[in-house]
């Protein structure tokens, strides 16, 4: 019988594989993998031989639904895995396993390391709700809005991956937009050389400018945003911008349809921005 099999890898210290995933592996009649150098390297360790296919970001689209049709045909245990970590949590897989579900195949997750919750558990935040946002957008003033986006939803607690290359310019916004906010940094999770900070964002940053190493290594940042200050809304007497905005939304409006409407009533574009902060909850219902 067709079945797709999730399949988490080590995030970096392959002491971490389990016999179940190990097991998962071994059953499989193929497996679809993000790179497959890097998990024939993981099969080697394993002592294991298996048929790969790639399925990564670039020919996922095309490759899930041939992969599907093949499946049902031939009564194929498929294993999906990607470089590092859970399939489809940052990483490629989505497609298939959507492709899977759709086709009536049964989807099993093998569960294993994840560096978002690794992080989280180092972290030391109330981590009870908490948000996780993958890789930010690279441009500064993109970066900005999804920081200020992120700090709108009220969720206390903030997880972010970025790249070694990037990781100071995301320190220097975090600093900028939520000085009072406590984060954690984690770098080569479970590696040789694994290392964390944790402070203010003021300080983490110093500490990132001063290791001749801080281009090196995969990032994943956790920020404790409860004891930022409370968002204050605009005043909400009727004409305010808030108000009209609000209007909008209720009646369909994007909060980009909403913004311009405001704009065009004669409101100044911070009072603008600032109800757009304090809506944009309301847009994501």
């Amino acid at each position: 019988m067709a079945r797709l099999l999730v399949v988490a890898t080590p995030i970096g210290n392959l002491n971490d594989l389990t016999p179940r995933m190990r097991e998962a592996l071994a059953c499989a009649d193929i497996i679809a993998a993000e790179d497959t150098r890097v998990t024939m390297k993981l099969l080697a360790r394993m002592e294991m031989k298996k048929p790969l296919i790639s399925c990564h970001r670039h020919n996922e689209e095309t490759r899930a639904p041939q992969l599907v049709e093949r499946m049902l045909a031939e009564n194929l245990v498929v294993a999906l895995t990607c470089d590092a970590g859970t399939p489809a949590v940052s990483d490629p897989g989505h497609l298939l396993v959507r492709a899977a579900w759709e086709a009536g195949i049964p989807v099993t997750p093998v569960c294993g390391p994840s560096a978002v919750t690794a992080a989280l558990s180092a972290a030391g935040f109330d981590a009870r709700e908490f948000a996780f946002y993958g890789f930010l957008p690279r441009e500064k003033k993109t970066l900005g809005e999804k920081l200020d986006a992120v700090r709108a939803t009220g969720i206390p607690v903030a997880v972010f991956y970025e790249s070694p290359h990037r990781v100071v310019s995301l320190v220097e916004s975090v600093a900028m937009r939520w000085p009072e906010c406590t984060l954690t940094v984690c770098a080569d999770l479970s590696k040789k050389f694994e290392w964390l900070l944790r402070g203010a964002p003021k300080d983490i940053l110093e500490q990132l400018r001063a290791n001749p190493n801080v281009e090196k290594g995969e990032y994943c940042l956790v920020a404790d945003l409860s004891t930022l200050p409370a968002l204050q809304a605009p005043e909400s007497a009727g004409g305010s911008a808030v108000a009209v905005m609000a209007e909008r939304l209720f009646a369909g409006d994007t909060l980009e349809q909403a913004s311009a409407e405001a704009r065009a009533r004669g409101f100044s574009r911070n009072e603008v921005y600032r109800a757009g902060l304090f809506l944009r909850p309301l847009e994501a219902e």
